[in-house]
């Protein structure tokens, strides 16, 4: 069965490159301090706030302080500006903001790098998979998307609109880099010629300081998600190869995955992983078809024993907290799991979500552990 094949871009193999670096540099170092994953987290979520805000005022004030030596630009008096006056500044534009943009992305690096750490996930080059821990990393630092793959036949874009996800990504792809861009040229145009003017130095600083904050913070929330939920696939992982030998099982469980991917509608790293564990343990799986079947997956329940059926539920179910929320197509999937599952799953699901938004990862395998069936936990 064909997959399509991912080649990362020139930016997500320089941030590979980046998080590697950082690992060889940094594994000397001494053993991590006794604080759990939930306190180094928040720590690492507060000082890239706080750096990246610096980060994005400093760079400001400074483009600010040089650009007032040049000519003021302004939209309708564009042919009376010289031409050297304006290519210096644009010239002047662009480096600032990538100067800024490297040093985010390297302050985004190492704090990745230091919450997996804090999580004990190794930043292992993982070449069977399309998607290994580094490069989930560096996207999320880069502001990349997750790639657009279909992997034996499990279509994450089948129940989301074209267009809208066209749009979408070409919005994803531009916003950070243009809107810096265009902040900054506004300010200049606008206050340029104005009275203004000297406010210019004391309100693009703060607010390109706060932009970079709250983008920094979303980035580094996202991520300590992934890590949780990346520790939490390892584990059921262990458990699946370590109970279970009946092919007809591991299907089930895997047609769960695939349909989690179907519902959050991207192929999320760590569905992926789990994707990949589940087809090394069955040997016809080139033989698999409509692995993103509702229907399908329902009847390959069926032929389950009794004792049997609640796994690829609760798989379903913790699969669904991966993102952290429940989404209108999964609560419709519960409902109609009713006859397969136990009536207090969606209750524990919910707890599991909450956990994994807090990033407190001991409370996720606690739930975790609740959803599985507990007679094949002793």
């Amino acid at each position: 069965m064909s997959t399509d094949r991912y080649k990362p871009g020139i930016l997500e193999q320089w941030g590979r490159r980046v998080l590697i670096a950082i690992r060889t540099s940094t594994k000397n170092e001494g053993q991590k301090a006794e604080t759990s994953f939930s306190e180094a987290s928040k720590q690492l979520l507060f000082w890239g706030s706080f750096w990246s805000f610096w980060i994005g005022f400093f760079p400001s004030v400074l483009f600010v302080y040089l650009s007032l030596y040049l000519p003021a630009i302004s939209f309708s008096h564009l042919s009376d500006i010289p031409y050297q006056a304006l290519v210096g500044f644009l010239v002047l534009l662009t480096s600032i903001t990538v100067l800024e943009f490297y040093l985010l992305f390297r302050l985004g690096f190492y704090l990745s790098y230091q919450m997996a750490k804090a999580a004990d996930v190794e930043l292992a080059e993982e070449p069977e998979l399309i998607t290994p821990i580094p490069g989930m990393m560096a996207r999320l630092v880069l502001e990349i998307p997750d790639p657009r793959i279909r992997l034996y036949g499990i279509d994450p874009y089948k129940h989301l609109n074209e267009r809208a996800l066209f749009i979408r990504t070409l919005l994803y792809k531009s916003k950070v880099f243009l809107s810096n861009i265009f902040a900054k040229l506004l300010l200049k145009v606008f206050l340029g010629r104005t009275s203004l003017r000297f406010l210019i130095e004391y309100i693009s600083g703060p607010i390109t300081g706060i932009w970079d904050a709250v983008t920094t913070y979303i980035i580094l929330f996202e991520l300590r998600k992934r890590i949780i939920t990346r520790k939490l696939a390892d584990s059921l992982l262990i458990q699946i190869k370590s109970k279970f030998r009946n092919p007809k099982l591991i299907e089930s469980v895997l047609r769960s995955v695939a349909l989690s991917i179907v519902y959050t509608k991207t192929f999320h790293p760590n569905f992926e992983y789990l994707l990949f564990g589940l087809l090394g343990l069955l040997p016809n799986r080139e033989t698999l078809q409509h692995l993103d079947d509702w229907e399908a997956f329902v009847l390959s329940l069926q032929s389950l024993p009794e004792e049997e059926k609640q796994w690829p539920v609760a798989i379903f179910a913790i699969c669904a907290s991966f993102d952290g929320t429940l989404n209108a197509e999964e609560l419709s999937a519960f409902s109609g799991l009713s006859e397969h599952s136990p009536t207090w799953i969606l209750d524990r699901v919910r707890h599991l979500s909450a956990t994994i938004q807090k990033g407190e990862l001991a409370e996720s395998f606690l739930w975790m552990e609740k959803i599985l069936p507990q007679e094949r936990n002793s």
